[in-house]
């Protein structure tokens, strides 16, 4: 791996890539599993990532699979993973966790991850377990480090003076702290959470070369037909059209499309 490769997968993802992971930060509200919420709290739309859910919750930024693999084919278009180990089917060794272990190799340059499926049964937890070690090896490499980190690790880089640290994480709410979503016109408070305009624009359709990108790795890299495409879409978003995604759900809709991928 040259100097070149190396910096191209430390780059920052822009803000449109970067999606919203929800997590709960009340225990009585985690532990109600038939109303999801607790006495103290109820339960909103999330202006932000757009989920129902009980109000006492957080987010955490992330990338998302379909994301971290256009980063690495842009950089080692042979870029490849394989299992740690195989079981006696010949498979890769899921462990007592329901964890994966795999080595990530990129530019001739090999480094281990581990992916897990977070409760999911099924291909889905096949899936899901695969798409996480691929993110947390290419962690290793620097894929999207910043977001893991509190600080912010591009401070000293010579493009710091024109690219802001981006927060890593939105709206913040703890059990006696719930964070009540936020009413048009108001004044976004200081910090992390978004403003209403950073909200009103995730929920507005893809844009046009964003829609190009979902076409050809859709047809290109997932060998989809159109219909399987439109299937997809319906499922996610509920809409008809691939240009009336919305933003915050662009990221879902490619994974589940390279999910689908022809073998």
């Amino acid at each position: 791996m040259n100097d070149e490769q190396a910096i191209q997968l430390r780059e920052r993802f822009p803000d449109e890539l970067v999606g919203k992971l929800p997590r709960v930060t009340c225990k009585a509200c985690s532990e109600n599993k038939q109303s999801r919420h607790c006495a103290s709290h109820k339960m909103i739309r999330c202006p932000e990532c757009g989920n129902w859910i009980t109000e006492a919750h957080m987010h955490l930024d992330y990338i998302g699979h379909a994301a971290t693999t256009d980063r690495l084919l842009k950089v080692d278009r042979e870029w490849t993973w394989y299992p740690v180990a195989y079981d006696e089917q010949g498979l890769p060794r899921i462990d007592a966790n329901g964890g994966l272990w795999i080595t990530l190799e990129i530019a001739g340059v090999k480094r281990l991850g581990y992916g897990a499926a977070d409760g999911k049964k099924g291909p889905n937890a096949v899936k899901e377990a695969i798409g996480d070690a691929i993110r947390n090896a290419a962690m290793r490499f620097g894929v999207a480090l910043d977001l893991w980190a509190k600080e912010d690790l591009h401070a000293g880089d010579a493009e710091a003076n024109t690219a802001p640290p981006r927060p890593r994480s939105a709206t913040a709410a703890t059990a006696g702290e719930a964070q009540q979503p936020k009413e048009a016109g108001s004044a976004a408070p200081s910090g992390d959470i978004l403003d209403v305009a950073e909200v009103e624009k995730m929920k507005r359709p893809i844009t046009k070369p964003q829609q190009r990108r979902l076409w050809t790795i859709a047809r290109n890299d997932a060998g989809l037909s159109d219909e399987s495409v439109k299937n997809i879409v319906v499922a996610i978003t509920g809409q008809e059209s691939t240009g009336a995604i919305p933003r915050y759900q662009y990221d879902q809709v490619i994974s589940e499309i390279l999910g689908a991928a022809v073998a």
